[in-house]
């Protein structure tokens, strides 16, 4: 063999390496390209979910506020979401149609739900989600209805999770029950103008357990009455459970009669570094005289002296009754900040000021809802991943 011709025997195995190695990096760049793609689509489904769950909040939140279970009522399609902060090339479907008020299964809902559909898209991808739900107008953060009805335990003892305030034990807003039994509700009461000049109160506290994300406005709505009386049989006769007029501003949305009126309601919050909020306050008129008395020296309240008088048949007559108007009234609590608040407590104050006639006020039923967060969810399935019925 020539000195030429060394080494030539060489080059065919430095040519297979070369080949091999070229392939083995057209290889590689493919799977990473294609781990790119499939990473970036997972991504993009994991917003287009986020997507459709902001919807659910929205419509839920829609549904609370009184917005009607059908297309009219609910069905949205918000294209642009700059105002809220989110990118351009995403958007929201929201659906409701002829059969949102049946469930899963095709079972009829009871009126307070509804079921919806809402798809969430990233357009530069054409990825989407699509999620049903079942929202629910009775989203209660106070906890369940004995609490926030006062109803638990039955009798004249003092309700159960609630801490001090005045209550009736006879004269909760349940419609259809018999009067004899009706279900309890906090009270207030005043003497007559006469006597000591004094205002009446009722304070009461209960825990709770909810979480909002800040910037937060919390609703409370609640059922109330109040009336004149003739006498309160005892100047002495006063709900004085240690609490003066609500701190906040009337609520001129939520309050029956405006700024002024013969009652106060508010309600407050504590946080779980104790600090507490106080929500504005419901300024509520007398919408009747009865003429009749209070009893001393117990004060007993007039429901329980005369449950057949003809204004407590049923017992919620009158209730949510001012200038003619019958609603349930509502306080809201505005929260700025960011990040999120955990509340532990929730408290009512029921106030009636001096001067006019004795007074008596109720306060029952009382509904805590956010409108930060998701809530008021019976259930949800993901159209992904389970089969979902046409709305």
């Amino acid at each position: 063999m020539s000195r030429r011709q060394r080494g030539a025997s060489l080059l065919i195995p430095v040519l297979v390496l070369i080949t091999a190695g070229a392939f083995a990096v057209i290889v590689a760049a493919s799977q990473s390209g294609g781990d790119i793609h499939g990473t970036d689509a997972q991504a993009d489904a994991t917003e287009a979910l986020f997507l459709a769950e902001t919807g659910l909040e929205r419509a839920t939140r829609r549904f609370l506020a009184g917005a009607l279970c059908s297309a009219a009522g609910l069905n949205e399609n918000l294209a642009s979401l700059a105002s809220i902060g989110i990118a351009s090339g995403r958007s929201i479907t929201i659906s409701a149609g002829a059969d949102s008020d049946l469930d899963f299964n095709a079972n009829p809902l009871p009126a307070t739900q509804c079921r919806i559909q809402v798809t969430g898209l990233v357009a530069a991808s054409n990825v989407s989600r699509t999620v049903q739900a079942i929202i629910d107008r009775n989203d209660n953060l106070a906890g369940a209805a004995p609490v926030a009805g006062f109803d638990n335990p039955a009798g004249a003892a003092s309700p159960a999770s609630w801490t001090g305030g005045s209550y009736d034990f006879t004269g909760g807003a349940a419609a259809g029950v018999n009067p004899n039994n009706c279900t309890r509700s906090a009270y207030a009461v005043r003497p007559r103008q006469g006597g000591p000049v004094v205002a009446a109160s009722s304070i009461g506290t209960a825990p709770v357990s909810f979480t909002v994300t800040l910037p937060a406005t919390v609703l409370v709505r609640f059922d109330y009455r109040i009336v004149r009386i003739g006498n309160s049989g005892n100047n002495a006769c006063v709900s004085a459970s240690g609490g003066g007029a609500c701190p906040g501003a009337a609520d001129l949305t939520g309050s029956p009669s405006g700024a002024a009126g013969d009652g106060e309601i508010c309600f407050t919050l504590r946080d779980t570094t104790g600090a507490t909020y106080d929500s504005t306050k419901a300024t509520v008129d007398q919408s009747a005289n009865i003429g009749l008395t209070v009893v001393g020296p117990a004060c007993t309240p007039t429901t329980q002296q005369l449950p057949t008088n003809a204004n407590y048949t049923p017992c919620p007559a009158i209730y949510n009754l001012n200038a003619g108007a019958a609603a349930p009234a509502f306080v809201r609590f505005t929260i700025a900040g960011a990040g999120t608040l955990t509340f532990d407590r929730i408290g009512f104050n029921l106030f009636i000021p001096t001067g006019g006639q004795a007074k008596e006020m109720w306060v029952d039923n009382i509904q805590v809802t956010p409108n930060a967060t998701i809530g008021g969810i019976a259930a949800w399935r993901d159209c992904t991943v389970n089969t979902c019925p046409a709305v």
